[in-house]
């Protein structure tokens, strides 16, 4: 879910509705503040005409990262060049989304440069980055730069109350420690929710060790391996609760 940053949806929209959609953007300002997930969201309403992330994959989007070797690479440019070239399915727009800009190659860019000065028309570039004057000036100049600024305290605040139910004490002690950064916020306020159900599942993975181990432990004993060995996995990784809970379902009843 997107949470603040109404001006630039309502520009974009705007744009789209005019027909008035550049060709190549950059998207900067610091780190966990929305400007990757933005971009997403951006897709989608370009795809389903909904400025929100649906169940639907993306198939006119491709999102460009930093490969095994930490950059982006000229190999990586040339296999966008060969998705933005082709005539879009869904969307109006065929859309390479690159993340972490800086971390393009000086190849990577000059190819880029190449993209952008003569692009298809359905073609969308969106570079995203922290710093602006990490990419070359050639490129950066012919990129429409659209700044993200970090939220403020009352924005964070009150986000937290209203989406997260969170008591308005502690939503000032999350505003206060956030330095505006709302995605370390939702990051770390996940991270917790995650903890506390991996918490729960550890509880009911006892209850059913015990339970088996008092009911028959000579019987159960497949039962009881299974388990104990999921109860060794939960706590080394964190996994999926909801999977986890199946699972232990599942392996409590293979002695039946």
């Amino acid at each position: 879910m997107l949470f603040g940053h109404d001006d630039k949806i309502k520009i974009f929209k705007k744009l789209v509705s005019e027909n008035n959609l550049g060709h190549a953007y950059l998207f900067f300002g610091d780190a966990e503040i929305g400007k990757c997930l933005f971009a997403k969201h951006f897709a989608y309403f370009l795809e389903s005409d909904k400025f929100e992330i649906g169940e639907t994959p993306l198939i006119d989007t491709q999102f460009l990262r930093a490969n095994e070797k930490g950059v982006i690479g000229i190999d990586e440019i040339r296999n966008l060049k060969r998705f933005l070239w082709q005539t879009p399915l869904r969307s109006k727009k065929r859309m390479a989304i690159i993340d972490e800009a800086e971390k393009l190659t000086p190849e990577a860019q000059g190819a880029l440069l190449k993209i952008v000065e003569e692009p298809p028309s359905h073609a969308l570039l969106i570079f995203i980055a922290a710093q602006t004057q990490m990419l070359f000036p050639p490129l950066l100049s012919r990129l429409v730069q659209i700044y993200f600024p970090r939220q403020s305290h009352s924005e964070i605040k009150e986000i937290l109350i209203k989406n997260f139910d969170v008591e308005p004490g502690k939503a000032e002690v999350i505003a206060n420690e956030s330095f505006g950064r709302l995605g370390r916020v939702l990051n770390n306020l996940a991270s917790q929710d995650r903890s506390a159900r991996n918490s729960e599942i550890e509880t009911i993975l006892e209850e059913k060790i015990l339970a088996l181990a008092k009911k028959n432990i000579l019987k159960n004993a497949k039962s009881l391996s299974r388990l104990l060995e999921k109860q060794a996995l939960l706590k080394r990784y964190n996994l999926n609760p909801n999977l986890q809970a199946k699972a232990i379902e599942v392996l409590s009843h293979i002695n039946e």
